[in-house]
C-alpha cells in the first residue's frame, strides 16, 4: 500500500469540498474508533451495503469529522470491512475504479478520494451528490426501491431480477429515457469490464434534479470484487436478460448488442458505445500502477480485467 498523502489536489478539493483545503488525515483511529465500535456513538451509519459500513462525515475548520446526530453530513466514509481477502485494499480498489469510470470512460461519477485514519489505515471517501452546496437535499430513489424488490428483512432481494428489468425502470422514471437508457447501458458494460460482481439494484439510482426532472444518478459503489471474492459475472440473479439466458464465455459484443436492442437502444448507438468502451479499456491496465493498491492486489485486478476484455 502506498503511504498516506498529506494533501488533496486542487481538483479534489474543488469536487469534494467546494475548494476548501481539507486534510486527508482523519482525527480518528481505525483500531480504536472503527474496529472496537467505540465510534458508533458519534458516527451514525447511513446504511450497510453488504459488509461495508457507510458513515456520515462533514467538514469543520479544514478537518473531516463524523456528523453527530441531527447534523447533515455531505460526505460518506467507507472503512474497509474486517473480512475478505486483501481487505485493506478495498478502499483503494473502489477509489481507482471510480477514477477509471470518470477519467477513462467519461461517465458521470460521484466525487471520491482516499483518506486515512491516524494509524495509517486507508478509507474510501465520497461526496453525496444528492445534497447541493446550499444544503438542499435532492430526492433520490435506488432502482431496488423503485422496482419493489426490497422485502423487509431480506437484504438479498436487491439481487433479484435482471438488468433488463432495471432498464425498464430507468425508461419509465427518466425525464429523458433514451439518454438515460444509453447511459445505463454504458454503466452496466463498464461495471462488467471492471469485474464488479456487486452491481445490484441498490447501486443504481434515479435523482430528481433541482427543477423536477428525473435523471439516472451518477456512478457510485464500483469496485473490482474479484480481487476480494470469487463471484459471478453479474450481480443480478437473472443477469442481463429477464429470461435468465447464460452469459457466454466469448463473443460478448454480440451478447451486449442483443441486450441493448432489447432495452430499446438502436443498433448503431450500441455498436458505437461498445467499440468506444473497448477501445478505452486498455487504459485501465496502463493506469493501474498509479492506484494505491498493493502489488498483489494490482496483479489480481489486472488478471481479471484482462480476462474480461479478452472475452469480447
Amino acid at each position: 500500500m502506498k503511504p498516506a498523502f498529506t494533501e488533496y489536489t486542487a481538483a479534489q478539493q474543488q469536487t469534494l469540498f467546494d475548494g476548501q483545503r481539507v486534510s486527508p488525515i482523519l482525527p480518528y483511529s481505525y483500531k480504536r474508533d472503527i474496529l472496537t465500535g467505540s465510534g458508533a456513538s458519534f458516527a451514525p451509519s447511513i446504511s450497510v451495503s453488504g459488509a461495508q459500513h457507510k458513515m456520515s462525515l462533514l467538514v469543520r475548520n479544514g478537518q473531516l469529522r463524523f456528523a453527530e446526530p441531527g447534523e447533515q453530513g455531505t460526505l460518506i466514509l467507507k472503512p474497509h470491512p474486517a473480512r475478505f481477502a486483501l481487505n485493506r485494499d478495498i478502499p483503494a480498489n473502489e477509489e481507482f475504479c471510480m477514477r477509471v469510470c470518470r477519467g477513462i470512460f467519461r461517465l458521470p461519477t460521484a466525487a471520491s478520494a482516499l483518506c486515512f485514519f491516524q494509524d495509517g489505515v486507508p478509507a474510501y471517501l465520497t461526496r453525496r451528490f444528492d445534497i447541493l452546496p446550499s444544503g438542499q437535499k435532492l430526492h433520490m430513489e435506488d432502482l431496488a426501491s423503485l422496482s419493489g424488490l426490497l422485502v423487509q428483512g431480506n437484504s438479498n432481494a436487491k439481487y433479484n431480477g435482471s438488468y433488463e428489468q432495471l432498464a425498464g425502470i430507468v425508461a419509465r422514471v427518466s425525464s429523458v429515457p433514451l439518454m438515460d437508457l444509453r447511459l445505463f447501458f454504458r454503466m452496466v458494460l463498464v461495471n462488467f469490464i471492471l469485474c464488479n460482481g456487486d452491481a445490484h439494484a441498490k447501486n443504481f439510482s434515479m435523482l430528481e434534479a433541482d427543477g423536477g426532472a428525473w435523471r439516472l444518478a451518477p456512478v457510485y459503489d464500483v469496485m473490482n470484487t474479484r480481487v476480494h471474492v470469487s463471484d459471478t459475472d453479474f450481480a443480478m440473479g437473472h443477469g442481463l436478460f429477464e429470461d435468465g439466458r447464460t452469459c457466454p464465455r466469448n463473443h460478448l459484443s454480440d451478447f451486449f448488442l442483443s441486450w441493448g436492442e432489447t432495452i430499446g437502444l438502436s443498433r448503431r448507438i450500441i455498436q458505437l458505445d461498445i467499440r468506444n468502451i473497448l477501445q478505452r479499456s486498455p487504459g485501465i491496465i496502463r493506469e493501474l500502477t498509479d492506484s494505491h493498491m498493493t502489488p498483489k492486489a494490482q496483479r489480481t485486478f489486472r488478471y481479471h480485467v484482462q480476462q474480461r476484455i479478452e472475452r469480447f
